[in-house]
């Protein structure tokens, strides 16, 4: 048992030295080639501790030869647009000019309800008002407010998402399919399929975003 606890503490302090070493302080900091890292080594970190007939050297050297690789890597992204492009990506703009940017969504397999989730924890009530939202490498969202944005009243809630009617959406602002097809009807739309997002807002407020020809 003491052996056990001896070895936790160890790995412990190893891996948090040697995350240390690597300067990033907050996960959000953390880049995909580096969040790998981190779960290798722990993964590596923990053979010895479940395993008291692993040397604790035959995680160290493989940590150790893990974050050096990392460290390398690192420094090449910072002289190599390719090799940094590779490891990290690069920002994709995710709305422009007021309207979801639908291929580059589609490119990263990110859902309306995804957007406006991260739009709502920049404290942005729509799309309609947003200039540009570049979401970054490190899997953080950057928003650029419009100006001359429209008005919004409190925040905009998606009653169609690609075609599809959001029915607890239309619940939970009062609304029902009826009042939802007179909308459609007024707006001339014939073909709920070719709209990609309409959001009402708490003033009643209606945007429609059609989908993009591909």
């Amino acid at each position: 048992m003491a052996s056990i606890f001896i070895r936790t503490v160890l790995i412990y302090v190893i891996l948090i030295a040697m995350m240390r070493f690597t300067g990033k302080r907050q996960i959000g900091q953390l880049q995909v080639s580096e969040l790998i890292t981190a779960f290798l080594m722990s993964e590596i970190a923990s053979s010895p501790i479940t395993d008291s007939n692993i040397p604790i050297l035959h995680a160290i050297i493989p940590i150790t030869v893990i974050l050096c690789l990392e460290v390398i890597a690192s420094f090449l992204s910072t002289k190599s647009a390719i090799i940094k492009k590779f490891l990290e990506g690069k920002p994709s703009v995710v709305v422009r000019n007021g309207k979801p940017v639908q291929k580059e969504m589609a490119k990263m397999r990110m859902s309306v309800e995804d957007l406006f989730c991260q739009l709502r924890l920049k404290d942005t009530p729509s799309p309609a008002v947003v200039d540009y939202a570049i979401f970054e490498p490190n899997g953080q969202i950057s928003v650029f407010p419009l100006e001359n944005a429209p008005t919004v009243t409190g925040i905009a809630h998606p009653v169609i998402v690609d075609g599809h009617i959001i029915s607890y959406v239309l619940s939970d602002i009062g609304k029902d399919e009826k009042w939802l097809g007179k909308i459609l009807e007024d707006k001339k739309i014939r073909d709920i399929k070719t709209v990609f997002l309409m959001t009402v807002d708490d003033g009643d407020a209606i945007t429609v975003y059609r989908k993009e020809s591909k």
